[in-house]
């Protein structure tokens, strides 16, 4: 329902904006302002929701006959009718189909069909805005025609050529055809602004008349238009082909008359050329050799100028490389004792909330102060490493962990855990580290718990 809203919305804004330009420029060519607003309020009223449906039957047949007359008058121009032909369109069939589809259309269709058109106020102005694309002298010399001819039904003729006359009269120009091409955008915004449930198939292939006609002035201008250069063009090819042979003995005899002066004028240039380009020649050699100094000593001094540079770079590039090397391994040890005390925690929180009784890890309840070498996979003290690097007890740490935790999560058990950490500080001052691992984990499972 969304994308068929959006389309919808653009279709409008389309059709609001070709309107206002070919309604601006019909409004343009006409002398009495009032006459213009009084058809917009007569049209306003016809459409709306709550006006007699066969006004505005009335209305659509006008519409409908407008374009009719229109189409009547393009058919009149033989290179027009053999280019319809061409292009398989049929206006005056399809007009007399809508027309007849309009007239027997149940008011409820019809209906649906001006809350349609209400969406496109200035769709009225398609009919008199491509009638107005017919210049009034050609428009004399087309009705003339018809008159000949009868009713102007539509003919088609494979024989017929390009009518210059036709298209030099009617002087068809870019802008009329953007005009036609505005309409041509504004019918197709109509048409797409029919939805495509809740109305039968005759309301909707009613808006199919405008769009033929469109394309029929379209295709028309365009015929005219590309007409009337050709005949343009053959003309200005016959007065050159005229100005060529009038001019052709004054050409001659000048030809003829400068001969002479010419060749004396050859003789005199030839020998001073041969005099300069010897002379150029010994200038030529002389510069090629300066140069030839000039590039090799500037050669020499760049290359030296890109050593130095290139020798800058190397330190400046081993510099870089080292302090990164550096930060990379502080990263990493960063990074090792980091997971080092990691696991440690999680290995004494483990302990501390394992099951009361339980053995107790030896090292968890040695005092700080307790420190020894660290021991190899055969039982010996470490080698390789400095002398200050031993192990001392973890009871401090664990110390550490409980009351962290206790200010973490003790909650309404914070009061007991806080006693038990006191006794265990206790203990351990006196030098009972047993009983102060024991306090500590007494502390850390009522604070946990």
């Amino acid at each position: 329902m969304i994308k068929k809203i959006s389309k919808l919305t653009r279709a409008m804004f389309t059709i609001a904006f070709l309107f206002s330009v070919c309604a601006s420029s019909l409004t343009a060519q006409t002398s009495v302002k009032s006459s213009a607003k009084l058809e917009r309020e007569r049209l306003s009223r016809i459409m709306d929701a709550g006006a007699s449906i066969e006004e505005f039957r009335q209305e659509y047949l006008n519409y409908l006959t407008e374009l009719e007359n229109s189409m009547r008058l393009f058919n009149e121009i033989p290179v027009v009718r053999e280019k319809l032909s061409r292009n398989g369109l049929k206006p005056l069939a399809t007009i007399a189909t809508a027309k007849s589809s309009v007239s027997e259309m149940s008011p409820e269709d019809l209906t649906r069909l001006r809350s349609v058109y209400a969406k496109f106020p200035g769709w009225r102005d398609i009919s008199r805005g491509i009638d107005a694309l017919i210049k009034p002298e050609f428009r004399q010399q087309l009705e003339a025609r018809l008159a000949d001819r009868g009713n102007g039904a539509e003919t088609t003729n494979s024989e017929t050529t390009d009518d210059c006359e036709a298209a030099l009269k009617e002087d068809v120009t870019n802008t009329d055809i953007s005009i036609a091409k505005a309409f041509d955008i504004a019918a197709n915004a109509v048409m797409e602004g029919f939805p495509t449930d809740g109305l039968t198939i005759l309301p909707r292939l009613i808006p199919i008349a405008a769009v033929v006609v469109t394309q029929t002035a379209v295709l028309t201008l365009e015929t005219l238009k590309a007409t009337k250069d050709d005949c343009e063009g053959d003309a200005f090819q016959s007065a050159i082909q005229q100005q060529v042979t009038n001019s052709t003995s004054t050409i001659t005899g000048a030809v003829s008359t400068s001969t002479n002066t010419i060749t004396g004028a050859v003789t005199i240039a030839t020998n001073t050329i041969v005099n300069n380009d010897n002379l150029n020649k010994t200038a030529i050699i002389n510069n090629d050799n300066s140069n030839k100094d000039t590039i090799v000593n500037n050669d020499n001094a760049n290359k030296t100028t890109i050593v130095n540079n290139d020798n800058a770079n190397a330190l400046a590039l081993t510099n870089l490389v080292n302090s990164a090397l550096t930060q990379i391994i502080a990263n990493a040890n960063a990074n090792k004792d980091e997971m080092k005390n990691l696991l440690l925690r999680t290995q004494i929180e483990a302990d501390l909330s394992s099951t009361d009784g339980s053995t107790f890890v030896a090292l968890y309840e040695t005092p700080s102060t307790v420190c020894f070498s660290s021991l190899n996979s055969a039982g010996l003290p470490q080698t390789g490493i400095p002398s200050s690097t031993v192990q001392c007890g973890l009871l401090d740490l664990v110390r550490s962990i409980v009351s962290q935790t206790i200010a973490n999560v003790g909650g309404s058990s914070t009061a007991h855990a806080q006693r038990d950490l006191a006794d265990g500080d206790a203990q351990r001052a006196a030098g009972q580290y047993k009983s102060a691992y024991t306090s500590y984990r007494k502390a850390y499972k009522t604070a946990s718990k």
